[in-house]
């Protein structure tokens, strides 16, 4: 014998509670921040004495060298949850999840069911009731949210059942926007004190008033053997200059952690050389100048200064001196990273 069909899911009530179980989710993060923009100010300076070799051509380089960097980026202002320019963000945010997932697991679907159908039996057809009731029973469900975000959540259900009292359309889409609004704005941390989108991304704006300065003092002297014997060569290399150039602007990348202040940048594409002249001469030969671009170079200080420039704060210095064959290699940078 067939009886007539129940609801088996009250039209009103469940997609109520559906809609304020996600808003729990979001409870704990604040508004957006307004549009934000820092200067990055980079200056370092390369000391080298060692070994260098070409090919068959080995000899002593001294090398002196200064790059310095400036230009303005900006940020939107709105928490980020990932960093992109962090090789180890992904492991980090799979592990976050687990531990979220493990600390307040999704809502039981078929437990809300029975919840919205016992609430349709309460309320019936009152909108008001409808949303006041949701909300407590949405907030007493949830025990992974922090006490701060479930008062939140009850005060947005009882600011959103006021709304529905305002005449349907515009004025109750208002009211319930800035309902919304008024319980997402709350100054409570979780409860382990940390934030769930603690970064902000800033990149190069379009005219980032970029400023490179270089200066490249490099000599060598050294041998190699040929056919008439062994031949003695010196190399120089001299250049200076300053100049503006806003065309990898929009590359620039860099990476803010609200919780510590810790920077990562991104400059790849930054030219790093000088306009200068290179000079050679060898024994009983002609001798030779070139003039164009020369570039700077790092040598063993390369991956110093790329991990480092992972590892900035709002502003430091910092220094190497690191092994060059028989010789040294001593690098100093400085840095800043502060409001314009």
């Amino acid at each position: 014998m067939s009886t007539a069909p129940t609801p088996s899911a009250p039209r009103i009530a469940l997609p109520l509670l559906a809609a304020i179980a996600s808003f729990w989710l979001l409870a704990d993060v604040t508004e957006a921040q307004a549009v934000q923009q820092r200067r990055l100010v980079l200056d370092v300076e390369l000391q080298r004495q060692g070994p260098v070799q070409a090919g068959a051509e080995r000899g002593e380089q001294t090398l002196n060298q200064r790059w310095q960097f400036s230009a303005l980026m900006q940020s939107d202002g709105v928490p980020m949850p990932h960093n992109p320019l962090d090789p180890d963000d992904h492991r980090r945010q799979a592990q976050a999840a687990e531990r979220i997932t493990a600390a307040a697991p999704m809502p039981d679907w078929r437990a809300m069911q029975a919840r919205a159908q016992a609430l349709q039996a309460r309320c019936g057809q009152d909108s008001a009731c409808l949303m006041r009731e949701a909300s407590a029973q949405s907030a007493a469900a949830m025990p992974g949210v922090n006490p701060g975000s479930q008062g939140r959540l009850q005060a947005y259900g009882q600011a959103a059942a006021a709304c529905e009292r305002q005449p349907a359309g515009k004025a109750r889409e208002a009211c319930r926007a800035g309902a919304r609004r008024q319980a997402g704005g709350g100054s409570e941390a979780p409860d382990d004190g940390g934030t769930a989108a603690p970064y902000l991304h800033f990149n190069g704006v379009a005219a980032c008033g970029l400023q490179l300065s270089a200066r490249l003092d490099e000599r060598v002297q050294g041998r190699f053997n040929d056919v008439q014997g062994v031949v003695i060569y010196t190399e120089a290399a001299h250049g200076q200059e300053t100049r503006r150039d806003d065309t990898p602007c929009l590359t620039l990348q860099a990476v803010l952690d609200t919780r510590n202040g810790r920077v990562w940048t991104f400059l790849a594409t930054v030219p790093q050389d000088v306009q200068g002249v290179r000079t050679r001469e060898e024994t009983n030969r002609r001798a030779q100048r070139h003039e164009g671009r020369i570039g700077l170079q790092w040598r063993e200080a390369q991956d110093w200064l790329q991990q480092r420039l992972l590892q900035l704060s709002a502003e430091g210095q910092d220094q190497a001196r690191l092994p060059a064959g028989s010789g040294q290699t001593e690098i100093k940078l400085k840095w800043s990273f502060r409001p314009a």
